[in-house]
């Protein structure tokens, strides 16, 4: 990842900061989707080539370069890049052709199970702190230098010492970093292993240097989440009590805690989001008159909430329960200055991500990047500390991303490395963005991706519903979902209820509605695309993973004259079992959510069961295609076979295929390789192959 030769040099040194009209407080909308109404669609403009049927390898393949991040001194770019089929953490010394590549045993003896990065982050010039996975869950913590020396162990099963309390530590969150000689960071410990509730953390301060930790603030007992200032203070705390919250204050390190908001019921809990001592401000999320999430001013002086900096009628600005991300970077998250004293903007997501800058200087910048990179979203992902080097992320919908380095000490402006250098943005096909009503009025918004060369017009339709089902599908690049498109499928995804993003009714609307209103919503779409024309009515298939999957399965039995056939990729199939196989069953919190969400199996236990595709597989008579990972713990592969036993005793023998060494994901790039192509076989043969 050596920076490749400035693709542009900047004019006169004030390039950056006057060049372009300056403006106190703008909203930078790149390159959005073109939206589309029901009676709209068909106005939308299209290329008039279609693009060559590529190799499914290259959607397949891992980036070449991805989830960059910039150290604090600006000197070196930390990414992700496969090895031995493994993303693997590599650094690179800009300006060089040095790169390091980061050992943290890719391999481990039991089982053989791949060691991966779950996520990273610069504690100082020359060190790393690093989350590590192992079959897509949580390992452990260590703490590395940028050329892979002097690794420590800091928490989870990388680390065989016992910490606080005679107790394991399994601390993962980082809530602040020092960038002191000894690498102090500030975690959050949950007592994940030891006496305490997950739900009441800790603050402990970390040297990563030598793996010590000692608690720093110990939770009173009502408290949900802290926020730190600049100067690695921890001055607030949300406090929590079932549907009530409220906030404790201190001045400083010496003040004592006190009340400045008492528990009651706020219509939604509380988050901390910072501080800004620039403009003397501390900052929450809450929610608006309107129900949507967004950012407030406190004042810690009165307890009382000022006007909201942003809001959108229809968006969360600021989303609970879930917060949408690209190549690892948040996409509705503050933006501060590197040393976390004043906000300089927001990013957010409406029908595409959004920015909206409070400072004049990085408007300008925004404004200058847009310039010279007009169609792509082109997102601020760090700053160095000396605010000199700024790294950017610049993508779209056909274009999967390129690291740019703007250094405004020597006004160039340069591209670091592409995501997948070998994918040409204008073979791949548009994302359109669309809503429908659902039958009980309520708006439903989602994506339409259409092949290239073709209008949305009588086209094979594959019905994608996401998985969760409290995540969000976003605008922006999609490597299965530009594969189905190159073989000339149209592609539907829906935020059905439930998905966070879009206020906080449309998110509670969803509460054990599973085979209920969430799936009208998933309905309710293919019938929209059948109405606008969209979809050819004999060749719609529908294809999900984890709850999406679920959902394959629920609509093939409940709605057969809609889909001609179905994939599931580690659907649930039984309701009442995964309560107990899954590896939410080992977390209490999680447990409880989905009781309260999903449905009890103890009070609802024949609900679950009449939802359960386990139970009406006599129903399910088109094609239908099971995938599973064997080492999945979220969905565990029992789950799949009893669907495929189910099937078979009503004499509906389906397809399948068991993927070794896969959990809840695609798995590394041989396994997702071999599941597109067994994807795309099953497609091409029962729903017809797609437009040329």
């Amino acid at each position: 990842m050596t920076p490749a030769e400035p693709i542009q040099k900047a004019g006169p040194p004030a390039f950056w900061a006057c060049a372009l009209r300056a403006i106190r407080a703008s909203t930078f909308p790149v390159r959005l989707p073109r939206c589309a109404a029901l009676g709209l669609i068909l106005l939308v403009p299209f290329a008039v080539v279609a693009a060559d049927r590529l190799p499914v390898e290259d959607f397949a393949r891992e980036p070449a370069t991805s989830r960059a991040r910039l150290s604090p001194d600006g000197k070196s770019v930390a990414f992700l890049r496969s090895y031995n089929g493994l993303p693997t953490l590599h650094v690179s010394e800009i300006g060089t052709k040095k790169v390091s590549r980061l050992d943290l045993g890719e391999a481990l003896l039991l089982n053989d199970a791949p060691k991966g990065v779950g996520g990273y982050e610069w504690v100082s010039n020359g060190r790393l702190i690093i989350i590590t996975t192992v079959w897509d869950g949580f390992y452990g913590v260590l703490a590395v230098d940028h050329d892979g020396d002097n690794a420590v162990p800091i928490s989870g099963y990388e680390d065989n010492k016992i910490a606080i309390n005679g107790s394991k530590l399994f601390a993962r969150e980082v809530i602040h970093r020092f960038f002191d000689k000894d690498h102090n960071v500030l975690m959050l410990d949950r007592h994940e292993d030891g006496p305490g509730r997950t739900n009441r953390p800790d603050v402990l301060i970390v040297n990563t240097s030598d793996g010590m930790a000692r608690r720093q603030v110990k939770n009173p007992g009502e408290v949900g989440s802290w926020a730190v200032d600049g100067a690695g203070v921890v001055r607030l705390g949300i406090l929590s009590h079932g549907e009530l919250s409220g906030a404790i204050y201190r001045e400083n390190e010496t003040a004592a805690w006190r009340t400045i908001l008492p528990l009651e019921n706020r219509k939604g809990q509380l988050r901390p989001i910072g501080f800004d001592a620039v403009h003397d401000k501390v900052f929450v999320a809450a929610l608006t008159k309107e129900q949507r999430w967004t950012l407030f001013p406190l004042d810690p002086a009165t307890g009382q909430m000022e006007e909201p900096l942003l809001t959108d009628p229809e968006y969360d600005i600021l989303p609970d329960h879930y917060v949408p991300s690209l190549d690892g970077l948040a996409l509705a998250a503050p933006i501060f200055t590197p040393k976390k004293d004043a906000l300089l903007g927001l990013r957010y997501v409406t029908d595409a991500p959004r920015v909206r800058w409070f400072n004049r200087d990085y408007a300008n910048r925004q404004k200058a990047v847009d310039h010279l990179l007009p169609d792509t979203v082109n997102l601020l992902v760090d700053i160095s500390l000396d605010g000199k080097r700024l790294l950017w992320f610049s993508f779209s919908d056909q274009d999967p991303g390129v690291y740019y380095l703007m250094d405004e000490e020597h006004h160039t402006f340069a591209a670091l490395g592409p995501c997948r250098p070998w994918i040409k943005p204008a073979q791949m096909a548009p994302m359109l963005a669309i809503n429908y009503k659902a039958r009980d009025g309520l708006v439903v918004h989602g994506f339409l991706t259409v092949p290239t060369g073709h209008p949305p017009k009588g086209l094979p339709l594959v019905v994608m519903p996401h998985g969760g089902p409290w995540v969000r599908d976003v605008w922006g690049f999609d490597p299965l979902v530009q594969l189905l498109a190159n073989r000339g499928y149209a592609v539907l995804q829906m935020n059905y209820r439930g998905s966070p993003g879009y206020g906080e009714q449309l998110y509670q609307e969803a509460r054990r509605q599973i085979g209920g209103k969430i799936q009208d919503d998933i309905e309710d779409a293919t019938r929209w695309a059948i109405a606008a024309g969209v979809a050819d009515p004999k060749r719609i298939a529908i294809f999900g993973g984890s709850y999406g999957g679920y959902s394959a399965l629920f609509a093939l039995g409940h709605n057969p004259e809609l889909y001609r056939c179905g994939i599931s990729y580690a659907g649930v199939t039984d309701w009442p079992a995964i309560y107990n196989d899954s590896d939410v069953a080992e977390n209490k919190a999680a447990k409880q959510y989905w009781r309260e969400q999903i449905g009890d199996p103890d009070k609802d236990k024949d609900m679950l069961r009449a939802v359960s595709p386990v139970n009406f597989a006599d129903k399910i008579v088109a094609p239908v295609l099971i995938m599973q990972g064997r080492k999945d713990q979220r969905v565990p592969q029992d789950q799949a076979k009893r669907m495929i036993a189910a099937l078979e005793n009503a004499g509906h023998k389906p397809e399948s295929l068991f993927i070794s060494g896969v959990a809840h994901t695609y798995g590394r790039e041989k396994d997702r390789i071999a599941s597109f192509k067994t994807i795309v076989d099953f497609l091409e043969r029962q729903l017809g192959p797609g437009v040329e």
